[in-house]
């Protein structure tokens, strides 16, 4: 499954937390945090894991506590956030966002939105290549594959 379909599985009215993520895993080595997702054509660093509702969260087993990380649905990505592409030629900024929550009323998922600028990047200079507008989740498509689908 992948990490778009991932999220849209936990979209219900009292959807549970998952342990399985988005990203293959979280590591910290050598005082370095990663999420370990360089396949992902933007570098989206530990530093997001908010935006990817991702948490670090004690569950019990056997009346025994132990932290595991989660992965919930609700993307946040938010203003002033910026993100460069792992090839160094594009940056992605966000100008103005709203998250993703459950509509109760309607009984579905509300996708939020993002507007952002794209950049093009080159020794260190960047030219505004456009304003653009999506929903959270065409965002982490942006950031994951460098396009996404527009609805």
């Amino acid at each position: 499954m992948d990490e778009l379909e991932h999220l849209k599985s936990m979209w219900a009215v009292k959807a549970k937390r998952k342990t399985d993520l988005i990203v293959p895993k979280i590591t910290h080595q050598n005082g370095e945090n990663s999420l370990n997702n360089d396949f992902w054509a933007f570098k989206v660093p530990y530093a997001f894991r908010a935006a990817l509702d991702i948490k670090y969260e004690e569950r019990k087993k056997d009346k025994k506590s132990y932290l595991v990380w989660t992965q919930g649905a609700i993307l946040a990505f938010k203003n002033g956030d910026s993100i460069h592409s792992r090839d160094g030629s594009r940056t992605v900024q966000v100008n103005l966002a709203n998250p993703m929550g459950w509509d109760a009323e309607k009984k579905e998922m509300y996708q939020g939105g993002v507007a952002y600028t794209e950049y093009a990047a080159s020794d260190n200079s960047f030219t505004k290549q456009g304003e653009h507008s999506c929903t959270q989740m065409q965002f982490l498509e942006l950031l994951i594959h460098g396009s996404y689908k527009p609805v």
